[in-house]
């Protein structure tokens, strides 16, 4: 959970997320944002529960990645692409690029997984975060994979030099940016 200027940004909510948040004193309706990394269960079932229980979320992915989860997710409950969309809106991400959300900025990259994958920094305020989930993080191993004609340079070096930089690197719980809302 990131949150920014008191709205939080669920990032690939796990099943029962809305349980765990009233358990926690905290109203589900306060997160009306998702991150959606990649399309495995232990990443995205939570957000279909979201869609489902809470109604119009957005969430924030590449078009790769809102894709498979809406095949998957229409496949697995018999509700037609167009109307599982429905219950959704789709703010797409560009990878690489910064994104202004709410008084924050995104920046998405690609992970290296067993399906399309991305991570992300969020800056606000002076303060900046970087999340990956699911990604293999061994420079010799990366090197091995180019070595062997798997991935182009570009795609090694952006591996390799993950963003490690941030100001905020542990903590216990939700991370809470707070920047001005003027």
């Amino acid at each position: 959970m990131i949150w920014i200027n008191g709205k939080g940004v669920m990032v690939d909510p796990p099943p029962h997320s809305s349980l765990l948040l009233q358990m926690m004193g905290i109203p589900p309706r306060l997160i009306d944002t998702l991150v959606l990394t990649h399309c495995h269960a232990d990443h995205d079932a939570g957000t279909l529960q979201k869609i489902l229980e809470e109604g119009q979320v957005t969430i924030m992915a590449t078009n790769t990645v809102i894709g498979s989860f809406v095949r998957k997710y229409s496949a697995l409950t018999g509700i037609s692409e167009p109307m599982l969309r429905a219950l959704f809106k789709f703010r797409p991400v560009r990878v690489g690029a910064f994104m202004p959300y709410r008084s924050a900025h995104f920046r998405f990259f690609y992970a290296l997984h067993a399906i399309p994958c991305t991570g992300f920094e969020v800056h606000l305020g002076g303060e900046s975060i970087v999340y990956s989930a699911d990604t293999f993080n061994d420079p010799e191993g990366i090197r091995k994979m180019f070595e062997a004609g798997v991935m182009s340079e570009g795609r090694r070096d952006a591996l390799i030099n993950f963003p490690w930089h941030h100001s905020v690197r542990q903590w216990p719980g939700p991370v809470s940016l707070v920047g001005c809302t003027g």
